[in-house]
């Protein structure tokens, strides 16, 4: 260890089949994307290949990178030899859906109706272990009826069906949340404060990797205020919102499925409260074509029914099995600019389900890996999107520095294939746990490169090599973190170090 940075110094020799160095082409960009392929009876369709894949961005025609398949569920696979520490141990979740009841974006009428049925809805949920639960309260902040791991009134091992004791819990909640009386809140202060709730809710999540999903139930909130709506009297535009909140939600993978509340044709009925503007279509708050940008910018799932249960179940669904597809984009289209998207599949019956747009921000690869593999590093469990073994043992004279054995699930890493064989580009990096905090080392670049032989090897049996972690008693465990810097997928794994006895 650098006593002056804190910094580890990381390395690491392959056991198995590694080739040389190459980077990916300076003329080109992977551009990712999380899409939902569904039948003509809404069934997933999970057996797609890339030629039956179409993507039109900006009006042009891409070629495609990869196409995975995934199934985002923990298998722990082969049985773990002693000494050995493995991150898909059933205790990481691969996936989260997310229920945010809005309380703030309804009127007094459709509150209580919204909540019944949502406890019904739940009732009838039979593995529920990664669905949570949250509030947005009246006032615009988020109550946690059953939080995501590692979030404030995080869950604890409550079972796979928390749900059938939903309803004494969801009245405990109300109850807490609707004791503050309702406050004469402008529509633009609403708005803002809806934006904000939504971004902190998808920092949240943003430890979960893999695609996650919200299931928004509200009245929505507008695009645009004119003079008569807003605080100043001046016509309100909330796009930027809207932009930049799309942009933090598709760095996370996070996907909007909103379910309106509010009877369609309905008149304002009676104020919430003295004082408190009247909602309703005769208002002018309720913007369908709101929760559709939310839901077509996010890849999500438009909802123009009121149906809560049947948007969890898709929610959940499409959680559980997605593709994530990557397609070619040359390096000057990180313009910054909004870019229409199209994703069509050429097999009879098949919908695809994807953003519709994106704003294509200039991409650093190396800020991204370190930005994912500090969030691994900080979150008290393991992330086990990609598949991770690791032990550890002395070194091959007996003495310290310890050596740590790590194998990486090859199967849950995106390849290119080119005319010179299937390439992957990964990032490694360890930390090791102490009583004053957490030390990382530098992050490394692993650029893979194997004939469609050896893939099939690695494919198999992993990717294996070792590396000699720093001697010192004050550190009780590492986590070794891999990111995948072409699918933008992590996983992590920690291996707890017993104190050396006296030599």
């Amino acid at each position: 260890m650098n006593k002056r940075t804190g910094s580890w110094v990381l390395a690491l020799s392959f056991l198995g089949f590694a080739g040389k160095d190459r980077a990916q082409g300076p003329e080109t960009r992977i551009q990712n994307l999380s899409l939902v392929a569904l039948d003509s009876r809404g069934q997933p369709v999970n057996d797609l290949k890339p030629e039956e894949i179409g993507v039109s961005d900006s009006g042009k025609n891409r070629g495609i990178a990869f196409l995975r398949h995934i199934e985002r569920r923990l298998e722990p696979g082969r049985a773990l030899a002693p000494g050995e520490y493995s991150n898909r141990n059933g205790h990481n979740i691969p996936h989260a859906t997310v229920i945010l009841l809005d309380l703030m974006n309804q009127s007094f009428s459709t509150r209580g109706v919204s909540a019944n049925q949502l406890i019904r809805s739940l009732e009838g949920v039979e593995q529920a272990d990664y669905l949570y639960l949250y509030l947005l309260t009246i006032e615009g902040n988020l109550y946690t009826v059953r939080g995501l791991p590692g979030s404030e009134g995080a869950v604890k091992d409550d079972g796979p069906q928390w749900t059938k004791n939903i309803k004494p819990i969801m009245d405990a909640a109300l109850r807490t949340v609707l004791r503050v009386r309702p406050v004469d809140m402008d529509v633009a202060v609403r708005t803002q404060l809806t934006y904000r709730a939504l971004e902190t809710l998808g920092s949240w999540m943003s430890a979960t990797p893999g695609r996650k999903n919200v299931v928004w139930i509200t009245d929505g909130v507008p695009l645009t205020l004119g003079p008569i709506r807003s605080d100043t009297g001046d016509f309100v535009d909330f796009t930027p919102l809207l932009r930049h909140l799309s942009v933090a939600l598709d760095q996370a993978e996070i996907a909007i499925y909103p379910v309106p509340q509010i009877m369609i044709g309905s008149s304002d009925g009676p104020p919430d409260a003295p004082g408190v503007p009247r909602r309703g279509i005769a208002a002018g708050e309720l913007s369908a074509d709101t929760l559709n940008e939310f839901a077509d910018m996010t890849g999500g799932r438009p909802n123009n029914g009121k149906d809560i249960g049947a948007a969890i179940t898709q929610a959940m669904n499409d959680a559980r099995t997605s593709y994530q597809l990557g397609y070619y984009l040359p390096v000057e289209a990180g313009d910054g600019k909004f870019h229409k998207l199209r994703v069509t599949c050429t097999r009879k019956g098949v919908r695809i389900q994807a953003k519709t747009g994106y704003y294509a921000w200039p991409q650093d690869s190396e800020a991204e890996a370190m930005q994912s593999i500090r969030l691994a590093v900080s979150q008290p469990g393991d992330a086990a999107e990609i598949g991770i073994r690791a032990a550890i043992g002395p070194a091959p004279d007996g003495n310290e520095p310890r050596r740590l054995k790590v194998s990486i699930d090859a199967r849950d890493l995106a390849f290119l294939n080119d005319s010179d064989g299937f390439t992957g580009h990964l990032s490694v990096a360890i930390a090791g746990y102490a009583a004053d905090g957490a030390r990382l080392s530098a992050v490394q670049p692993m650029d893979l490169n194997y004939t469609a032989q050896d893939r099939e090897k690695v494919l198999d049996q992993g990717i294996d090599y070792w590396l000699d972690l720093p001697a010192g008693n004050d550190i009780s465990g590492v986590r070794f973190i891999v990111y995948d810097r072409i699918s933008r997928s992590i996983g992590a794994v920690t291996v707890p170090l017993k104190t050396p006895g006296p030599q």
